[in-house]
């Protein structure tokens, strides 16, 4: 049932933002995993993976802001006013590229805490 939901929001908040914020969190996570077998915690490896996450955060941002701007142009179009239930639609499919761009971030965020612990560790021994 989650995987059904996740692939579903996956559609609904729309393929050009939803898909690159996901394909950067798996490459990301690929990063984190070279990262943590190679041990090279002091590298700027480590820089790039936490920009990363900023960057799938940000992405998220823009997407939410662009579906809010394409949800408030269909509105002021339509010359009818419209139920409630279909204008919280909208919000909801607008909120979802930074839902899923936040999630991602602070997961990423706790790997890089993670990756910072080892590497002062690493400097301690």
């Amino acid at each position: 049932m989650l995987a059904f939901n996740f692939f579903s929001h996956q559609i609904e908040g729309g393929v050009y933002f939803m898909a690159p914020i996901t394909i950067l969190f798996f490459i990301n996570m690929i990063l984190f995993i070279y990262i943590f077998v190679k041990k090279t915690f002091e590298s700027g490896l480590v820089e790039i993976f936490k920009h990363v996450g900023l960057l799938i955060f940000g992405y998220g941002m823009f997407g939410t802001l662009m579906g809010f701007i394409q949800m408030f142009d269909a509105l002021e179009a339509m010359k009818e006013t419209l139920p409630l239930s279909i204008i919280s639609g909208g919000v909801k499919v607008a909120l979802l590229n930074v839902l899923y761009g936040a999630g991602y971030f602070f997961i990423i965020q706790a790997c890089y805490i993670l990756l910072r612990a080892l590497a002062l560790k690493k400097l301690i021994e």
